[in-house]
């Protein structure tokens, strides 16, 4: 009576683990409603472009954020507890990617919509590759983004404050 008791309580805590982990889907970013959604840390408008980036929350809240920067500062002022997943934009084909599998250049001069100059890309050698074209940035890992300075180029904004049109063209 006790093995039976055991086999049967084994199989029943088997089973509600698998179904509790089944339940989970797991977070996919969302497209963009450009000219709607705004940062969720400097309330710019979002553009649907290679700067816009997704942090997915535990709770299914989808935060959205104009640049990596403004993105950074949230995790950095909110924690990381919270988080399912956090989304990039690849550069080139703005497809959606996980942070942790992207590689990012960064350059002070390199125009992102906060001015942060951190942009990001699928795989190391399109990095590269963007990098030796402007003859100049650095690769960034995930990683270094956790030590990265997030300073931003003051003199970028304030040049594009007075062209307006300039932020949402050089997208």
């Amino acid at each position: 009576m006790k093995k039976i008791f055991t086999v049967l309580f084994g199989s029943l805590f088997l089973t509600s683990v698998l179904v509790a982990g089944c339940g989970r889907e797991e977070a996919k970013p969302v497209a963009i409603a450009a000219g709607v959604d705004k940062c969720d840390v400097c309330n710019m408008l979002v553009p649907d472009d290679h700067n816009a980036t997704e942090t997915i929350l535990k709770n299914g809240k989808v935060l959205k954020f104009d640049d990596i920067g403004c993105q950074n500062a949230w995790s950095t002022k909110n924690g990381k507890d919270q988080i399912q997943a956090r989304f990039v934009r690849d550069f080139n084909s703005k497809e959606w990617i996980k942070l942790e599998n992207a590689t990012f250049a960064y350059d002070k001069d390199f125009k992102t919509a906060m001015a942060y100059g951190v942009l990001s890309f699928k795989d190391k050698a399109a990095a590269q590759k963007y990098i030796d074209e402007q003859k100049k940035g650095k690769l960034l890992t995930p990683a270094d983004l956790e030590t990265h300075s997030w300073e931003r180029n003051m003199e970028m904004m304030k040049q594009m404050k007075q062209q307006p049109n300039m932020q949402q063209n050089a997208h």
